[in-house]
């Protein structure tokens, strides 16, 4: 029997983050540098959390791109599905220090020319889960290598999650990503919209008609994040709320790739959606409590002690 894993597939760049609160990106006068691409930070937030994800991504083979790399082996992170570009840049982020929705500008490069590994059906062979977001699905000729993996990963009955980050900015000029993301949504077993990606994808609706839509186009899990109001988490045949956990929000920025980090912690622990989503709620509290989407999380154990002290015993254990 396989050890239960997950393929992260993605951007891994840097994310240059307003030393500011500003509204938008044109009022920022200095920037930090950080470790950033949202499944380069799930990576690095499950390796906190004692598993090992593979990560496959593409940095340009300049100085901020080996630099990333030497970063990922410092967090004890396997780095050789990392590939390099021999022709584009490192791909940078710049980023609006902010308390709700982030500004961002992105200025990419290597990160959408991702390839096909040689050894791809050996890699889906070792994982119960992929993860990937709209980011790789935006261009060509990520594209058709995402697209690659997931027909393969389906022949093996691999569980397929997405971060529907739909973003217009992110497309190909004339191409239409709404249309093509909603025609993927049949295949995935797990999607997390913000209530932001939900309207940037469905326009204006209520929070459960949001739930009801993604599922009617296929999705078998929906996770709904809330901001402060927490998340509506629904398996298709019950909606439940999870409460944040947050006791107060100094940056925003990664709290969606530790909700995700914490969620896939819990399933591959073998709990259902709604403790996931759960442990999900805790681990994005720990984020948005401290500066810098490269902050490692801390220990599962404190996690539980933290900020999930209040559930009862059965909760507690399940996740030590």
């Amino acid at each position: 029997m396989k050890t239960l894993n997950i393929l992260v597939i993605g951007e891994l760049l840097i994310d240059l983050i307003s030393k500011e609160y500003v509204k938008n990106l044109s009022e920022a006068k200095t920037f930090e540098k950080h470790f950033g691409g949202s499944p380069a930070n799930i990576a690095a937030n499950l390796v906190s959390l004692g598993i090992n994800p593979i990560l496959l991504s593409r940095v340009g083979s300049d100085s901020l791109g080996k630099a990333l790399v030497e970063k990922l082996k410092n967090k004890h992170m396997e780095t050789k599905y990392i590939q390099f570009d021999p022709i584009y840049p490192t791909s940078v982020v710049l980023v609006s220090k902010s308390k709700s929705t982030p500004d961002f500008l992105p200025l990419r490069g290597a990160d959408f020319h991702l390839e096909l590994s040689e050894n791809v059906e050996k890699l889906i062979a070792k994982v119960d889960l992929i993860h990937f977001s709209s980011w790789p699905i935006s261009r060509e000729p990520s594209r058709s290598t995402v697209l690659s993996i997931i027909s393969l990963a389906k022949k093996r009955n691999v569980k397929i999650c997405f971060d529907p980050n739909y973003r217009k900015i992110l497309w190909e000029k004339g191409e239409n990503g709404i249309s093509f993301i909603k025609k993927m949504l049949k295949d995935i077993f797990l999607m997390k919209p913000s209530l932001d990606d939900a309207k940037c994808l469905l326009g204006d609706m209520a929070p459960e008609k949001y739930i009801q839509a993604f599922h009617q186009l296929g999705v078998k899990n929906v996770v709904l994040t809330l901001g402060k109001d927490g998340a509506l988490v629904s398996n298709g045949k019950a909606i439940r709320k999870v409460p944040s956990l947050a006791k107060k929000v100094v940056d925003s920025t990664g709290a969606g790739d530790a909700f995700w980090s914490g969620m896939y912690y819990s399933l591959l622990k073998g709990n259902d959606i709604f403790e996931s989503a759960k442990f999900g709620s805790a681990t994005a509290a720990f984020r948005v409590e401290n500066v810098g989407s490269d902050t490692p999380l801390p220990s599962v154990e404190k996690i539980v002690e933290n900020y999930l002290h209040d559930s009862n015993k059965t909760d507690n254990e399940r996740m030590s």
